[in-house]
Order: structure tokens, then C-alpha cells, then sequence
């Protein structure tokens, strides 16, 4: 697919030429709400939320926040905001309140838009109006006002212009600050994020493709959200994973294209399903993304249960940097087993040295993208966007490209755990570790973990008098991180390992793991 083929258009447009071609097709399933929603459906609710959004006077340069489940009502409003052009913050219903709140003062939105039994505190932040929704539906709700009043407004919605330049999206991404940082993506980038996928994966109309990851990961939105919007493909979107109904959802909706993540992988191999690719021959392939797979973990899956994994990998500030051709899959020969796969049509990879040279075929060095997909910049405090260098985004990723054009990713600069594809920074966790009276130093890594990739591992020197087990620190933990970040693994030890500066260095804690981890499977 030539890239002449694919020229700018907004959602607005995309969103009515779909409902124009597409009018009774389900776009969206969702199998937890046992209910559907056509693309003349979608289309219709998107425009009245694009007229709330207009009668209330928001701007196309204000934010719009949304705090909900996965459902077709948080859908249908994410769809509305970018339809009228204001610019979408969806946050992590996961994400510990605290850090809610701090996004909320970071972005700060105008309108907050909220599932009704998500328990916020309103008071913590002001300067919004607070918007609560059913997943009901919108057509007659009692318990939500909104939802009543939604269906008073125009089903049509007259846009104005809207620049390819101008910001779209804000995706919340944890970095190797406590507090997750917040990537500003354009009107372009977005489109061209959606096509690199759409032109590499080969998404067509014919397609139903199953999702399950939350929709404010950028990678739900550009992998599966987006593109089945672009293309006329339906999507099933589960509010999340079950490995009880994982194997009936693609049986029952005749799903194509499967999204997956590691963690859902290794979930497969640790508890077998009823599942063979005989069962479900109209799927083409799974992805597998947002975290490393072990290459024998995949090759496991594949021989277990038929169904190739397209191995593929990006960032919230890059989005894809590397996909595989899905029709190589079935090619042993032509495989290239764990590649991320070769740069999308949008975006031009280098590897570059630690002088910023640009490296041969074979060399490993730093990951750095650029291409009119990639992200804008980092939104600041003071409102402002730092944005990112225009001769490429540095990943913090390790890695060569063959001489076939094929990235292999190697290792990472940074710290950052990633767990179960979800960023965890380090710090957040010591931090609040030292928060316990007993805690003379802390230290957290990320550890090797079959099921989630990596995990969570705390490291403690008690102060002196001071008696604390790893069970008294979970505890504290709880206090104020959510689950997904607390440590799976507590070591209490006398010191900690240091270089030459004094420095503690994560291979000596690295060390004191393996040989504690070996000590306690015995």
C-alpha cells in the first residue's frame, strides 16, 4: 500500500463517511454489556456529544478528560470529543487516586467525564465540570443525567475545519518519574499512527478484531479503536481479559485479528484453554506488544495452540516503531523469531551511538524514531509542550536492525519496569517505601517474571533497632499504591550493593534476587 493512497482526514469526516457506507454494521461489541452499537449508531451519539460539548462552549484547544471502563458509552463519548475537535485526556480508572488527581491538575481539563461508580473527590480538583455516565446506554437512563439529556441533542453536527496540526490527544504514560507524564499527539500524527498499522497488519472492512486492553492505552486506540473505525472492521471490545471466556470470544464473534499482550500469552501457557486454530479458522493471527515476550514462550504458544503471534513494539511517544508482515507468519523460512519486524510506512528507525552517529547493519546502539507519526511533545506544568527533537525521539531502547531491515530490541537504558505492559516508575515505589519509620534505605527493580515480563522487586535496609518483615511492608504499600504496583517480592537485607561512587547498583541487586529467588523455589 503506497503511502499516496492514505491522505489526512479528521474524525469527523471519517466518522460520517463510515455511517454513510456502513450504516446497519456493528462497529462496536461488547460482549460484558451484551450489546452492539452500528457505525449510523455511532456516528449519530459521537455528534451529540460533539454538540453537549459545543453548547457548553469548549474549545478546540481545551482539554476533555475521561475516567471510566472499558464500554461502549466510554467509547462513544471518546469518539464525540475528538469528533468536535477538543482535545481527549483518557485516564487509567486503575490509576491510584492520587495520581488521578495529579493528572487532573496537570491536564487540566474543563470537563471531566466520569463512570458513575468510579469514587472520586471532586473537591481535589475545581476548576472542571464533573460529568457522570452509565453504561446503560444513552438512549433512556434513569440513574444518569447525562445519558438523558444526551439524546435531546442534534444527531447531526456541523464541523468546522479542523487543523492536521492542531493537538488531539493526551495519552498518560509513567516514566521514570513518579508522576506519569503526558504525551501530546496531533490531528496528523494520529491518523498516521492508525495507518501504520492498518497498512502493515493489512486491516481491511472484512476484519473483527478483538481487544480486551484498556481503551486510554494509546496502543488500544491506535491498534484496534482507531483502525477498526478508519476501515469499517468491527471491533469486540471486552472490558477486560478472561481466560474463561477467551476461547468462546473468538469462536462466537468470528474474530480475525486477536490483540494480545505477554501477560495474556503466559496466562494461555500457565492454564491451557479449549482452543486450536482449527477452532477458529478465520483468525489470522494474535499481536503480542507493550512488553517483551520470551521468544520460547512464543514459540510455545504457537505450538500449543496453532494461532501465530505477530511479535510487535512501540512507545506512547513513538507509537509503532516496528511491526512483522503478517503474511510471513506461516513462512518458517522468512520468519525472523524475535524481531519486533521492520519500521512502519510513517516512521524512518535509526540506531544511533552514544556521539548521536548513526550505526550499520548488525550494530547495537540506541533506538531513535522519527516520522510524521510520532508524538508532538510532553505537556509541562506550566501548560506548556516541550516538544520532541525534530531529528528523532531517543527511545531509551537498545538495539541493532539486520541487514533485511529487521529491529531487534536488545535491552533498555532506562529503569522503568514494565509490567504486564503497564510502565511502573521505580522511584514511585521507594519513595513511599521510605514513607515507613522502620526504613533506613529502599530500592526498587524490575525482575524477570514468566507471566508479566517483569515484576515488581523492593529492597530494604531497616534502621537500626528496628525488626520489619516483607509482609509489614506489603502492607504499607497498600496504603497507597494500587495493586499493579505493589512489589511481589521483599528482600530485608543488611546493605546495599555499591560502585566505585557509592552508588547502588542495580546488578548487585539484580544478584541478590537470582540467588534469593534460586534459595526460596528450593
Amino acid at each position: 500500500m503506497e503511502e499516496h493512497e492514505w491522505q489526512y482526514q479528521d474524525i469527523h469526516t471519517i466518522l460520517s463517511e463510515r455511517a454513510q457506507r456502513y450504516p446497519e454494521k456493528s462497529f462496536i461489541i461488547s460482549p460484558d454489556q451484551g450489546k452492539s452499537v452500528t457505525f449510523e449508531q455511532a456516528c449519530a451519539w459521537s455528534n451529540r456529544v460533539a454538540n453537549f460539548l459545543k453548547e457548553q462552549s469548549v474549545g478546540t484547544d481545551e482539554i476533555i478528560a475521561i475516567i471510566g471502563e472499558n464500554s461502549i458509552e466510554t467509547l462513544l463519548i471518546y469518539f464525540g470529543i475528538l469528533n468536535y475537535g477538543a482535545i481527549v485526556a483518557p485516564i487509567n480508572v486503575e490509576e491510584s487516586r492520587e495520581n488521578i488527581y495529579r493528572l487532573l491538575n496537570l491536564a487540566r481539563p474543563k470537563i471531566v467525564f466520569h463512570g458513575k461508580e468510579v469514587g472520586l473527590d471532586h473537591s481535589r480538583y475545581r476548576e472542571a465540570s464533573w460529568v457522570p455516565y452509565s453504561y446503560s446506554g444513552f438512549e433512556y437512563n434513569e440513574e444518569s443525567e447525562f445519558s438523558n439529556c444526551l439524546k435531546e441533542y442534534s444527531p447531526v453536527f456541523q464541523s468546522s475545519a479542523q487543523s492536521k496540526n492542531a493537538s488531539a490527544t493526551l495519552v498518560f504514560t509513567s516514566g521514570t518519574t513518579a508522576i506519569p507524564k503526558s504525551v501530546v499527539q496531533t490531528r496528523e500524527s494520529i491518523y498516521y499512527m492508525v495507518v501504520d498499522f492498518i497498512d502493515r497488519l493489512k486491516i481491511t472492512d472484512r476484519d473483527i478484531i478483538l481487544d480486551y486492553r484498556a481503551y486510554n492505552w494509546e496502543s488500544s486506540q491506535n491498534l484496534s479503536i482507531l483502525p477498526s473505525l478508519f476501515t469499517g472492521a468491527t471491533l469486540v471490545f471486552g472490558r477486560r481479559f478472561s481466560r474463561s471466556r477467551f476461547a468462546s470470544w473468538l469462536k462466537d464473534y468470528g474474530v480475525t485479528v486477536c490483540i494480545g499482550v505477554p501477560t495474556v500469552i503466559n496466562f494461555l501457557l500457565e492454564k491451557e484453554v479449549p482452543l486450536h486454530k482449527g477452532d477458529v479458522p478465520a483468525l489470522r493471527f494474535m499481536t503480542s506488544s507493550s512488553a517483551p515476550l520470551l521468544v520460547k514462550n512464543l514459540l510455545r504458544f504457537e505450538k500449543k495452540y496453532g494461532i501465530p503471534i505477530n511479535q510487535l513494539a512501540g512507545s506512547s511517544e513513538t507509537n509503532l516503531i516496528g511491526i512483522n508482515d503478517p503474511e510471513l507468519l506461516n513462512q518458517p523460512e522468512k520468519r525472523r523469531i524475535g524481531s519486533i519486524g521492520k519500521a512502519p510506512l510513517s516512521k524512518e528507525v535509526l540506531i544511533l551511538d552514544e556521539q548521536g552517529k548513526r550505526l550499520g547493519s548488525g550494530e547495537e546502539g540506541e533506538i531513535v524514531v522519527k516520522g510524521k507519526s510520532v508524538g508532538l511533545g510532553y505537556l509541562g506544568e506550566d501548560g506548556r509542550i516541550s516538544r520532541f527533537p525534530e531529528d528523532g525521539f531517543h527511545t531509551g531502547d537498545l538495539g541493532y536492525i539486520d541487514s533485511d531491515g529487521y529491529i531487534f530490541i536488545t535491552g533498555r537504558k532506562k529503569n522503568l519496569i514494565i509490567r504486564g505492559g503497564v510502565n511502573i516508575s521505580p522511584m514511585e515505589v521507594t519513595t513511599w517505601l521510605m514513607e515507613n519509620p522502620a526504613v533506613h534505605e529502599a530500592a526498587t527493580i524490575g525482575v524477570p517474571d514468566e507471566v508479566y515480563g517483569e515484576e515488581v522487586a523492593s529492597f530494604i535496609v531497616p534502621k537500626e533497632g528496628y525488626q520489619i518483615s516483607p509482609e509489614a511492608i506489603i502492607d504499607h504499600c497498600k496504603k497507597k499504591l494500587p495493586d499493579f504496583k505493589l512489589p511481589k517480592t521483599v528482600f530485608i537485607i543488611e546493605k546495599f550493593p555499591t560502585g566505585p561512587t557509592e552508588k547502588i547498583t542495580r546488578a548487585g541487586l539484580l544478584k541478590i534476587w537470582e540467588k534469593k529467588y534460586r534459595k526460596n523455589a528450593k
